[in-house]
């Protein structure tokens, strides 16, 4: 799987945009708030169908521009694909933007998108997915599985809609506008679907930690071992089935149902879980150095890029947006030597510099000025 070309109409500050590219790695390079971003984030949200830098889709839109349009050319084993978004602002509310998608010029809800185009992203922000909040590791894994399965993608979505009713409902009983008997089947459903959730993303956890394990290995020189910890909310898993993990989560929620009137929020469940990272016998959030823990942060995102390319037998792209210049030498290294031959990668830099030669000599190199890009 690679990127064939990327073509942005009024996408941020992107007027208009016909970009062609080669299957190994493209360097985009320049100063700061010109487009370099804004690029690699036009790709990710053609691939995961949100963006992965705001919620807020009408931001997405270029200034004063009613609509915008985001399309990608994908090579595959199956022939050339092209998917498109188009985000439309809410002529009544300006702030609200509606998204629609297509696969081929098929319309298609946003989690049949799921795998067409599959990216590993590689933030600055990223640098705090191990001591950062659980929310951040949440988001590495469901991006990660809605990826690799997109049934889990519509399990999530399934899950959210479920989550969202039944909160409005534990608020209506905390005001005395609902009775309370209504609960048990919100609760019930949440319970089934928030179970599948689990018990997926424990088994897939299980799968990546050997991975990111030995990753961390090469990196540490062999004196550190990762380990990865699921930490569900509310229930203990184990190797339980999906019914057992599903009553326990119904009986979890009924045990809280004066909390979570109170509250109006239900308090247990997947959105409350956590993926904890350990370095010999010590949480890295709390225990390891900086050091340690970019280490820890740079051997997920290596196994997350060998896990996609190993479950779907195609490699997937790699966005990496200015974190060569966040990273020492002997992790830049490691970075680098899974770029060969490795996937296409879109790699951007406020400075050429900041590169290593290895790089340059084989990439096709673009320089981004005011959301025009140039040879």
């Amino acid at each position: 799987m690679f990127l064939a070309n990327v073509s942005l109409f009024d996408f941020r500050n992107y007027a208009e945009l016909e970009l062609t590219l080669e299957r190994s790695a493209t360097v985009f390079f320049g100063g700061n708030a010109q487009g370099k971003t804004n690029l690699l984030e036009a790709v990710a949200l053609s691939a995961l169908t949100r963006s992965p830098r705001t919620q807020q889709a009408a931001e997405l839109v270029r200034f004063g521009q009613p609509a915008a349009r985001v399309t990608c050319g994908v090579q595959s084993d199956a022939g050339l694909k092209e998917l498109e978004v188009r985000i439309s602002v809410s002529p009544a509310a300006p702030s609200r933007a509606s998204r629609r998608f297509t696969l081929n010029g098929i319309a298609k809800r946003s989690t049949d998108m799921m795998g067409s185009l599959r990216v590993v992203l590689f933030w600055p922000d990223d640098l705090q997915l191990v001591k950062g909040p659980g929310e951040g590791r949440r988001r590495f894994l469901n991006t990660l599985l809605s990826q690799v399965d997109p049934d889990h993608a519509r399990e999530l979505t399934r899950y959210g809609h479920l989550l969202e009713q039944r909160n409005a409902l534990l608020r209506a009983i905390r005001e005395g506008r609902q009775p309370i008997d209504g609960l048990d089947y919100w609760t019930t459903a949440l319970a089934e679907s928030g179970a599948a959730i689990m018990v997926e993303r424990q088994r897939r956890l299980l799968e990546l930690q050997p991975i990111a394990a030995a990753f961390h290995r090469e990196l540490s020189d062999d004196r550190e071992r990762l380990e990865l910890r699921y930490r569900p909310a509310g229930v203990r898993i184990g190797e339980a089935p999906l019914e057992l993990v599903s009553e326990q989560l119904k009986l979890a929620m009924r045990d809280a149902r004066d909390e979570e009137i109170g509250r109006g929020q239900t308090a247990v469940g997947p959105q409350r879980d956590d993926i904890e990272v350990w370095l010999d016998e010590h949480e890295a959030r709390l225990f390891a150095s900086q050091g340690q823990q970019r280490s820890a942060v740079l051997s997920l995102k290596l196994a997350e890029l060998h896990y996609l390319a190993e479950v779907t037998g195609e490699q997937p792209v790699l966005l990496l947006d200015d974190v060569m210049s966040e990273l020492d030498p002997a992790r830049r290294e490691r970075l680098l030597a899974a770029l060969q031959p490795g996937p296409q990668a879109l790699i951007t830099a406020a400075d050429l510099n900041d590169l290593p030669k290895s790089i340059l000599e084989r990439a096709t190199v673009f320089r981004v000025e005011q959301g025009a890009i140039h040879a």
